[in-house]
């Protein structure tokens, strides 16, 4: 198979609101509750893919209810992330921002984050369009986007609500699959070899 032919560039989208990480969009800590146990522990979410997508009224009423314990940075840029073709699905590689050259991973944390490439390769996922179920093929997608489903050996990619200012991405056995909007930024992309 030429794998080339299925790797793009693209960004992900949540309810038309750009996923980036949340030390991208914010300042200070960002604690976020791990999706695996009720009550959920917590956890370091700087490095969590999510979306932002409040009012400031929104924002100041979460900050009040303590429920929100970061400040929002400058408008949030879709992160850029480069979708390697593989036998086992895609894995997906950070080609924006101060993450450049990470990759995205599933964590034992219940979420999905952006790491440093260390011994183990960014975490595989199977994609299939949302509207129809079938597996995503580059080759024969018309137009740059299109509402995907990603699946992980882990389970589905969901979302799990920031309440009242967006939301996270998560993925476990449990987690409800949610869908994004991927948009192709460039096909046909051949692998860039980190530096």
């Amino acid at each position: 198979m030429n794998h080339k032919a299925h790797s793009f560039l693209a960004t992900l989208h949540a309810a038309d609101c750009p996923l980036n990480t949340f030390d991208s969009m914010t300042n200070d800590n960002v604690v976020l509750a791990s999706p695996l146990t009720t009550p959920g522990y917590a956890v370091d979410g700087a490095a969590t893919l999510g979306a932002l997508n409040c009012s400031e009224d929104d924002w100041h009423h979460g900050q009040e209810l303590g429920l929100v314990t970061f400040e929002k940075s400058s408008a949030v840029l879709p992160l850029l992330l480069y979708f390697r073709h593989s036998e086992d699905g895609y894995r997906l590689y950070v080609r924006s921002g101060a993450h450049l050259r990470k990759g995205i991973f599933a964590t034992t944390h219940g979420l999905v984050e952006v790491k440093r490439i260390e011994q183990q390769d960014p975490t595989a996922w199977k994609i299939t369009e949302a509207s129809s179920g079938n597996a995503f093929d580059l080759t024969t997608s018309e137009g740059d986007q299109v509402d995907i489903k990603l699946e992980s050996k882990a389970g589905p990619w969901g979302r799990h609500a920031l309440y009242p200012v967006g939301d996270y991405s998560v993925c476990h056995a449990n987690a409800v699959g949610r869908s994004l909007k991927l948009v192709i930024q460039e096909r046909n992309v051949d692998w860039l070899k980190p530096a």
